[in-house]
């Protein structure tokens, strides 16, 4: 009886132990998970990914390959500066190796090699610089999982095309300039476009949208047309517009444009004079305009208060 009891008890013990070493293996693999997630991330130029796996602090040091300090930095501006250097090459691949996870409770430390490839196509010959060193991690558990509050880079050394940095950076900072100038020329058709209705020249204003291009009016709630597609529909939605009114205002408020730059977000008021001295009908608008490649507006949607506009047009009764 007692060899039994004995022999049971020894099952559950080493029950337990195999649970708590599956356990302990389970976690390390969910940390070294958020480690690998910041380099193939990075590799994607997945920028939302890589500041997921970061705490909301995090201490980084390159200064074995960069001088300098250790940084205390937030993923938002680790990301931001990654991004001036890395979208210039045509690609990278980080190769991962040889790690080591130590788990405490709620502190883990992680160590790899690291093998990082940036490649750039130059006169149709690809270039390469390639950067070898190590990596220490140290991730804390939050109540968003394992986050990385402290990395740093050791490096062992570097090969390939060093001039390649330097043109990645020039490659980003013209691609900056470029983007500005798609931004600028946009926010410019977006000031045009209210210009236009204000002098009611409905054509020229039609001619600002894509042949495909469409309005949409997502708060119309049935009392006023949803919106139009095409340039012949717009033509007819707008065409009898300036008939309607003794004048149109449209002073814009703010104009940004997006990180896409082909998106323009605007905020302004639209200030209408009514027929027969029945007084004026204003209201607050926010807007987004999409562009294609040509410039020309693909979507424009209107936003706007329903009820003070049916209020300003005497179709209250009709709100059902």
């Amino acid at each position: 009886m007692k060899t039994g009891i004995l022999l049971i008890g020894l099952l559950a013990t080493l029950t337990v132990q195999s649970q708590k070493l599956k356990n302990m293996e389970q976690e390390k693999n969910s940390i070294q998970s958020v480690v690998t997630q910041v380099f193939v991330a990075t590799d994607n130029r997945d920028w939302k990914s890589v500041e997921e796996a970061f705490n909301n602090q995090v201490l980084l040091d390159y200064t074995s390959m960069a001088g300098g300090e250790p940084s205390q930095l937030t993923p938002i501006q680790i990301t931001d500066s990654w991004k001036t250097i890395l979208p210039g090459f045509d690609h990278t691949h980080h190769a991962l190796s040889n790690f080591n996870v130590d788990v405490t409770d709620k502190e883990a430390t992680v160590t790899h090699y690291g093998n990082a490839e940036h490649f750039i196509d130059l006169e149709n010959a690809e270039d390469v610089w390639t950067v070898v060193g190590t990596y220490d991690h140290h991730l804390i558990k939050t109540s968003k999982g394992w986050k990385i509050d402290r990395m740093k880079f050791n490096l062992k050394y570097m090969d390939g095309n060093m001039d390649l940095p330097r043109i990645a950076q020039e490659r980003v900072k013209g691609n900056e300039i470029e983007t500005k100038s798609t931004a600028q020329q946009n926010k410019e058709t977006v000031k045009r476009f209210f210009e236009l209705l204000e002098k009611e020249d409905i054509p020229a204003f039609i001619n600002l949208f894509a042949d495909n291009g469409r309005q949409i009016n997502p708060y119309a709630s049935g009392l006023f047309p949803n919106g139009a597609n095409g340039k012949e529909e717009l033509t007819n939605y707008w065409s009898p517009v300036p008939g309607n009114f003794d004048g149109m205002k449209f002073p814009i408020e703010e104009i940004y444009a997006m990180e896409d730059p082909s998106i323009v977000f605007v905020k302004y008021t639209g200030k209408i004079k009514l027929k027969n001295g029945a007084g004026w009908y204003e209201n607050q608008y926010y807007s987004t305009f999409k562009f294609d490649d040509q410039g020309k507006i693909l979507e424009y949607v209107e936003i706007f208060n329903p009820i003070v506009a049916a209020r300003g047009f005497g179709m209250l009764d009709q709100i059902k």
